[in-house]
């Protein structure tokens, strides 16, 4: 069963978020921002402020920031749940399973990115969108993986 996919991205200045998560309709969620998140805005060829610098933020402005803004993306955790749904910590992979949260979102590194999802169907959009968009490495996360392993580092 597909449970998400990995693939890298370019190390360089973009709007890389909204490029990934261009499958997902993003204010469907609030999206939760871990603190380790690292995401500046770039302004006039500078690293500025941060681009999240929320604990959780409603998916329109979350949609509104990754779109219109030029960031630099080094580490990010993200964790989407549906609007009315509580947000909760979620430390492990089986916290996730067994939540209301349904994307993990996670950037290490600069360009390693993983994206867990819930639906199969998003999952298949997911590895499609990431191919078109010229990403590298790009590959279905499964059953075989140890999620356990990638989720808790």
């Amino acid at each position: 069963m597909k449970r998400g996919v990995r693939f890298q991205i370019p190390n360089e200045y973009g709007k890389y978020l909204a490029e990934i998560l261009k499958p997902i309709d993003c204010t469907k969620y609030n999206w939760k921002v871990e603190c380790s998140t690292e995401i500046w805005k770039v302004t006039d060829g500078n690293l500025g402020d941060r681009l999240l610098s929320y604990d959780i933020i409603d998916g329109n402005e979350f949609s509104n920031l990754i779109r219109s803004s030029m960031y630099y993306l080094i580490f990010a955790t993200l964790k989407a749940f549906p609007k009315g749904a509580p947000i909760i910590e979620i430390p492990k992979y089986e916290d996730f399973i067994s939540s209301n949260c349904e994307i993990s979102f996670i950037v290490a590194d600069y360009s390693y990115v993983c994206l867990l999802c819930k639906n199969v169907s998003l999952a298949e959009k997911l590895f499609i969108n990431a191919k078109n968009k010229g990403f590298e490495e790009i590959i279905y996360i499964d059953e075989n993986d140890n999620i356990e392993e990638m989720y808790n580092n």
